[in-house]
């Protein structure tokens, strides 16, 4: 089988879904945390930027859905790309805490 494009997507919807939920929780915790141009961040910055994330994966997913481009490897794609994500930054969390 031929790898397709819309995997692309569901990868990007798992990176932006892990990706948002370090931002949103330290900002909702009220911490200061690194932003997303690599600066140290307010709260209400890093909250922004979480629900940026969720919202465009949101996004994403309603598009590729409303064009019917899903199969059954796009759940594991979106957990794979979710997974990843999470994974380097909880490798990387004390870079992150100590800068």
């Amino acid at each position: 089988m031929a790898l397709e494009l819309f995997l692309f997507w569901y990868f990007v919807v798992g990176f932006l879904l892990g990706n948002g939920m370090p931002h949103f929780a330290f900002g909702a915790a009220a911490l200061v945390f690194r932003s997303p141009f690599g600066q140290r961040s307010s709260p209400r910055t890093n909250i922004l930027w979480g629900l940026s994330n969720f919202v465009a994966a949101t996004v994403i997913c309603a598009a590729l859905a409303a064009l019917g481009d899903y199969d059954s490897y796009s759940l594991a794609v979106l957990l794979l790309g979710f997974w990843l994500t999470t994974v380097v930054f909880g490798v990387r969390i004390k870079q992150f805490l100590n800068d």
